[in-house]
C-alpha cells in the first residue's frame, strides 16, 4: 500500500504540471519515476520488478488496438507491417548499428559485436509512447496512425532475434524461443476463442466477472507467448484481432481501457525510475550526443518513408517523430546482453538512459510541431484527424439479433 501511494502521488503531483506547461502527460510520469526512483528519493528502488508489471500496458493497449482490426483490415495492413517494417528495421539499424556501433566501440571499448547489437536494438521505437501520442491526437485510425502500427508490430518481432541474439553471443546465453511452445501458444488461443468462453462468462450477467474474464483472456494469451519465448504484446495483440468481430467486442474495450491507462502510466513511471542521475552526471555530453543522433538519423529515414507513402506534408514530421525515440525492447536487450557479459553495468546504464530521456523529448518536439505552420511541415492551424471509415462494425440486424441475456448487464 505504502508503494501504491507513494506512486499515486509522485504521478498526480508531476502530470499536471507537465500538461499545463503544454508538454504532455509522458514527460510528466517520467519525471515522477525519476524523482521517486533509486538515483533521487529512492522511495523505490526495485525497478526491474516495477518494469516488468507495468509491461502489461502495453498488452492490454494491444490487445484494444487489435480490437479495432478484423482479420480482413490486418490482411489489408501487410504492406505497412513487412514491407515497410522490413525496409524501416534494416535502413535504421543499418545506419544506428554503424553509427552507435562505431561510437561505442571507440569510445568505450566494446567487443563489435555487442557494439552493433546495440546499435541494431535502438532502430527499436516504443510502442508505448507512440501510440500514446497517437491516440492523444485521435490519429490511430488515419492513414498515418495505420503505417505507425505496421512498423510497431513488426518492430515487436523483429526484437525477438535480438533477444535471442544477446543470449548467443554471450558467456552464459544459449536459450532460443520454442517452435513447439509457441505452436501450443497459438493453439490454446484459438481453441479458447471456438469454445466461446467469453460468451459463457457474459451469460452470468455479472458485470466484474465478465472483466474478470476478458483480463483472464489478455493476460493468458500474453503470458502463453511470453513462455514460448515470444512478445507478450503480439499475444494480446492476436487475441484482440480475434475478438474484431464478436459482438462483444465494445465490452471488452470498456472493460480492459481502465487497467490499460492505468498500467501505461505506471510503464513510463518505471522508465523514470531507471534513469541513473549518477550516470547522467558522469556521460552527459556523450548521452546528448546519443539522444540528438539518434533522433536526427531515426528521424531523417522515416520522413523519407512518409514522402515514399504519400501522408499529408503535415503529417510527415509527426509520423518521423513519432516513431524516432527508443523503444521498451531496448531495455531487454540491454539487459541480456549484460547478463551475458557482452557490456558492463555503466555501459548498459548509458545505452538505458539514452533510450529513456529520448522517449521523454519527443512528445515536447511533437509539442512544438503542432505550434510550427504548415508551411515549414508543421501542422499550426491545421486538421489533423482523417480518419479511416469503420468497415468491421457490426451490422444494425445483427446487434437487434442479440439477446439481452448473452451480454453482460451495464453498469
Amino acid at each position: 500500500m505504502d508503494l501504491i501511494l507513494i506512486l499515486l502521488l509522485a504521478a498526480v503531483l508531476c502530470v499536471p504540471v507537465t500538461q499545463r506547461l503544454g508538454l504532455g502527460a509522458i514527460p510528466g510520469y517520467l519525471i515522477a519515476g525519476v524523482l521517486v526512483g533509486p538515483s533521487c528519493l529512492k522511495l523505490v528502488t526495485n525497478v526491474d520488478t516495477m518494469i516488468g508489471v507495468s509491461q502489461w500496458g502495453v498488452v492490454m493497449m494491444l490487445f484494444i488496438i487489435g480490437l479495432e482490426l478484423s482479420p480482413k483490415r490486418l490482411w489489408a495492413m501487410r504492406n505497412e507491417v513487412f514491407i515497410l517494417g522490413t525496409l524501416q528495421m534494416l535502413v535504421c539499424g543499418l545506419l544506428l548499428g554503424v553509427v552507435f556501433g562505431a561510437a561505442l566501440r571507440h569510445l568505450a571499448g566494446m567487443e563489435w559485436q555487442a557494439a552493433v547489437l546495440c546499435g541494431l536494438s535502438l532502430a527499436l521505437s516504443s510502442t508505448a509512447v507512440a501510440l500514446r501520442l497517437l491516440d492523444e491526437r485521435q490519429l490511430t485510425r488515419t492513414p498515418l496512425g495505420r503505417s505507425a502500427l505496421g512498423v510497431l508490430l513488426f518492430q515487436d518481432m523483429a526484437a525477438i532475434p535480438m533477444l535471442v541474439a544477446a543470449g548467443l553471443l554471450g558467456a552464459d546465453g544459449t536459450s532460443a524461443p520454442s517452435f513447439k511452445e509457441a505452436l501450443v501458444a497459438v493453439a490454446v488461443v484459438a481453441l479458447a476463442y471456438r469454445l466461446r468462453l467469453l460468451g459463457w462468462a457474459a451469460k452470468a450477467e455479472l458485470n466484474e466477472l465478465f472483466t474478470a474474464a476478458a483480463l483472464l483472456m489478455v493476460v493468458g494469451a500474453a503470458q502463453l507467448f511470453d513462455y514460448a519465448g515470444l512478445s507478450a504484446g503480439l499475444g494480446g495483440f492476436l487475441v484482440g484481432v480475434l475478438m474484431a468481430e464478436s459482438r462483444y467486442r465494445h465490452e471488452l474495450e470498456k472493460a480492459i481501457d481502465p487497467f490499460k491507462g492505468l498500467l501505461l502510466g505506471l510503464f513510463f513511471v518505471a522508465i523514470g525510475m531507471s534513469i541513473n542521475l549518477k550516470v547522467v552526471a558522469n556521460h552527459w555530453m556523450f548521452i546528448c550526443a546519443g539522444v540528438a543522433a539518434l533522433l536526427a538519423v531515426k528521424a531523417v529515414i522515416l520522413y523519407g518513408f512518409a514522402r515514399f507513402l504519400g501522408l499529408p506534408r503535415y503529417h510527415r514530421l509527426l509520423f518521423a517523430l513519432v516513431l524516432a525515440q527508443g523503444g521498451e525492447f531496448s531495455f531487454a536487450i540491454f539487459n541480456e546482453a549484460w547478463d551475458n557479459h557482452l557490456v558492463n553495468l555503466e555501459q548498459r546504464d548509458v545505452l538505458s538512459v539514452i533510450v529513456a530521456v529520448s522517449m521523454g523529448v519527443v512528445p515536447v518536439l511533437i509539442k512544438v510541431l503542432e505550434r510550427v505552420p504548415e508551411k515549414y511541415g508543421g501542422m499550426a492551424g491545421l486538421p489533423v484527424t482523417d480518419a479511416l471509415p469503420v468497415t468491421d462494425s457490426p451490422p444494425a440486424a445483427d446487434a437487434a439479433a442479440s439477446s439481452p441475456a448473452d451480454k453482460p448487464p451495464v453498469a
